[in-house]
């Protein structure tokens, strides 16, 4: 399905809202319920909105933190990129850049997309 930018303004403005305040029941509601997160084969994949959410809930209790570094609308969905923060032993933080493709039917996430390097995920999203 085409996503039109007025379609996602709305949705951009609301991800990166429940993302920065880190409320997941915001963010829940972005989600469909089917939302997938990760291939077949990944023993950690998402297959629901509850799964994705459990799997965002048990990150923080780990005290992993992020911060959007751009979120960008494409004709196929969002491009998010982050910067990840993970605690080490010996309270070390492991830092990663990574990005997040949110792909949109109907107004809602339907799938979640992980990408190491931006051109992947800017391709994966529609974005020229």
């Amino acid at each position: 399905m085409l996503v039109t930018v007025h379609d996602t303004h709305d949705l951009t403005l609301r991800v990166r809202t429940a993302l920065t305040a880190r409320d997941l029941e915001a963010f829940g509601a972005l989600l469909s319920d089917d939302v997938r997160w990760g291939d077949d084969n990944h023993p950690k994949r998402c297959r629901s909105r509850s799964d994705v959410l459990a799997t965002f809930r048990r990150l923080m209790d780990e005290g992993a933190e992020a911060d959007i570094t751009e979120l960008v609308a494409g004709t196929n969905g969002l491009l998010c990129g982050l910067t990840v923060r993970w605690p080490r032993p010996g309270n070390e933080l492991r830092e990663r850049t990574l990005f997040h493709v949110y792909l949109v039917t109907d107004g809602h996430i339907v799938e979640i997309q992980p990408y190491e390097d931006r051109e992947s995920g800017a391709a994966t999203a529609g974005i020229a």
